[in-house]
């Protein structure tokens, strides 16, 4: 059964801190990078303090409750056998910009040349809020420690769970996105158009977006209601791999395998009808928000897949599993 394929750890292996005061309520949503030597792990972190409240009015796809005073940062730390983490004391992106003053949130990771990007949910508005001020920010560091804000990078409507390719597909930079419900493809054709895009480009994309999505919710099943895309896809000789979330009709969060095509990345070549992890543990069922599991980091060491994923909005979960048993289960279930 694909739910057996991964091996949970029982417990957090990061939780809210309260003697960081800007990682002391949550700590969740990590994004990963494997270097060779260390796992970075970059992950959403909140400070206590923050209330739940009635939505009256929510943006599709979203529950109807949220919380007020809650305002995300981006934190670091590392691992170098990918299961026991060190956390820096102080936050490597702060809420600091008008684009994300309101939160940056769930942050993705990927190399391209010596350069590491990432992109990350920057709220230019309350969160829990209006469709409007959801968008993709895009920083930059080489050593994670400098970091650069490089602004917002996406298209002028609410937009989440956007991540790069890790390296140039046919010569050019590929970055998947969510409209909401579906997942889209779009590429750049070098870095200064993925940060300043020419006139038009963004309207260009959006109406015709349907040629862009890679793929969709399914209907009437665990993934009905939105589908996003998780870590940063993985090279194989198979093809992409890629982890992905999927929200059914009570807004629970499971995770799903995709593999895409290694050329071109809008063809699908395998999928799990299946979620292959799923909240049953105490801390994926019970927190901020309840029955999520959330992945949104991956690292291969050793033929060994790591993954890190948010539980319930409040803390990170670990699995693993061989990244030959995820592979042949794909092989499985070619479409």
């Amino acid at each position: 059964m694909a739910l057996s394929l991964f091996r949970r750890t029982p417990r957090p292996i990061l939780q809210p801190d309260s003697s960081l005061p800007w990682a002391s309520g949550a700590v969740f949503n990590p994004g990963a990078w494997y270097d060779g030597e260390r796992v970075h792990l970059l992950f959403r972190a909140v400070p206590s303090g923050y209330r739940r409240m009635a939505m009256p009015d929510p943006a599709p796809g979203e529950p109807a409750f949220g919380y007020a005073d809650y305002v995300s940062y981006i934190g670091y730390a590392e691992s170098t056998d990918g299961r026991r983490f060190a956390l820096r004391a102080t936050p490597l992106i702060a809420p600091d910009a008008s684009f994300d003053r309101f939160g940056a949130e769930d942050p993705r990771v990927a190399r391209i040349d010596d350069t590491y990007f990432i992109t990350y949910t920057a709220l230019g508005a309350p969160a829990f809020g209006p469709e409007d001020g959801v968008r993709i920010g895009l920083a930059s560091t080489r050593d994670f420690r400098r970091v650069e804000k490089h602004g917002i990078v996406g298209p002028p409507v609410r937009d989440k769970d956007a991540v790069l390719f890790p390296r140039r597909i046919g010569g050019r930079i590929a970055m998947l996105h969510r409209v909401v419900p579906d997942v889209q493809l779009v590429y750049f054709d070098d870095l200064e158009q993925l940060l300043h895009p020419p006139e038009g480009f963004w309207e260009r994309h959006l109406a015709d977006l349907d040629r862009h999505v890679v793929f969709r919710p399914v209907p009437g099943t665990w993934e009905s209601k939105k589908v996003g895309a998780g870590p940063t896809p993985i090279e194989t000789e198979e093809g992409w791999l890629l982890i992905y979330h999927g929200v059914d009709d009570h807004y629970v969060y499971r995770a799903g395998l995709i593999l895409l095509d290694l050329d071109d990345p809008r063809r699908v070549i395998a999928r799990t009808a299946e979620p292959v992890l799923e909240p049953t543990l105490p801390f994926e069922r019970e927190g901020d928000v309840p029955n999520v599991v959330f992945p949104e980091g991956a690292a291969v060491i050793d033929g060994t897949l790591h993954l890190y994923y948010g539980a319930a909005d409040k803390v990170i979960g670990h699995a693993h599993a061989p990244l030959s048993d995820v592979l042949a289960l794909l092989h499985e279930v070619r479409v």
